[in-house]
């Protein structure tokens, strides 16, 4: 008797003791949300990212191969310097870019915790990018967001590199 009712008491305890009042219900995920494009009418077949030194099968960040014109992705940005380097293949051609941004780490709330804040600084990149156009400097976890034709920065490849 005395077991069942320890049974029964700790039920009732984890019952009583579940609340929903820890629960993080805000995002932490700061994401940059890139689009990507050739100049012209040419369609993107198919789209890699990997981060820069990053060659390993798991380190792929998209791997798209589904024709369009434009295609749209949040990229994370390094916790860790100042820059982020990504390593685009579009149709076949490789191309490099590099971000520079600063970061300020800012609490969510106490059951969320902490995310980054970026300010985009500058950019580089190789020649196979025809330009990239910074539209939103500032990238927190509500880039996320942003509707669909919105995004923090806009990649231009040039039509005759990457036919």
């Amino acid at each position: 008797m005395r077991f069942y009712l320890f049974i029964v008491s700790l039920l009732i305890l984890s019952l009583v003791s579940c609340s929903d009042g820890n629960r993080c219900y805000d995002s932490v995920d700061t994401l940059m949300v890139t689009s990507f494009s050739i100049n012209g009418s040419e369609q993107i077949k198919s789209l890699i990212i990997k981060g820069v030194d990053r060659n390993d099968l798991g380190d792929t960040l998209v791997n798209d191969q589904d024709s369009t014109l434009t295609k749209r992705y949040p990229l994370p940005l390094s916790l860790s310097a100042d820059s982020t380097g990504f390593v685009v293949e579009v149709n076949g051609v490789k191309d490099t870019l590099f971000i520079r941004h600063s970061m300020i780490i800012h609490l969510i709330s106490e059951n969320c915790g902490f995310a980054p804040d970026y300010v985009i600084s500058g950019l580089r990149h190789t020649a196979g990018i025809d330009s990239v156009r910074i539209t939103d400097t500032k990238v927190n976890p509500q880039s996320i967001e942003k509707n669909t034709n919105d995004q923090n920065i806009s990649i231009y490849f040039s039509s005759a590199a990457h036919q």
